[in-house]
């Protein structure tokens, strides 16, 4: 069976671990059964060691922020993928605007348009015209 205190090497390789399980390497279920697993020594005995306790709730700090940031970085990827395929659709449309324009243009040739004269703005609606009328 093992000692009834934690040694100074042991501590060491246990600190060792917990900074392994810190990285992520090692997954993200950090528990203390785990460690109890490992080591054989019970919850309250590895969480009375101050170093190991410290250690721990570093790693399990880090192991949370890098949850965190996990689901950011998909959340930012999953909207770069929806803006990509929006930039894409958009692209398409300019696309066919600019041969609609080709066309347009082809087709004023054909019939002896001015194109200038189709980009003249509008004159004043009638009722337009009317409205202003009566407001005088």
């Amino acid at each position: 069976m093992f000692t009834r205190y934690i040694s100074e090497s042991l501590e060491q390789q246990i600190i060792a671990l917990l900074d392994e399980w810190a990285t992520g390497e090692l997954g993200t279920a950090l528990s203390w059964a785990k460690l109890e697993k490992s080591f054989g020594y019970s919850r309250q005995a590895l969480s009375g060691n101050r170093a190991i306790k410290n250690k721990f709730d570093e790693a399990k700090f880090a192991l949370r922020n890098r949850k965190k940031s996990v689901a950011v970085q998909n959340a930012r990827l999953d909207e770069l993928e929806a803006l990509k395929n929006e930039n894409l659709k958009l692209s398409i449309q300019v696309q066919e605007f600019e041969k609609r324009f080709m066309r347009w243009m082809h087709n004023c040739h054909l019939k002896a348009i001015n194109p200038l004269e189709l980009d003249a703005p509008m004159g004043v609606s009638f009722k337009t015209a009317m409205r202003a009328r009566d407001r005088t």
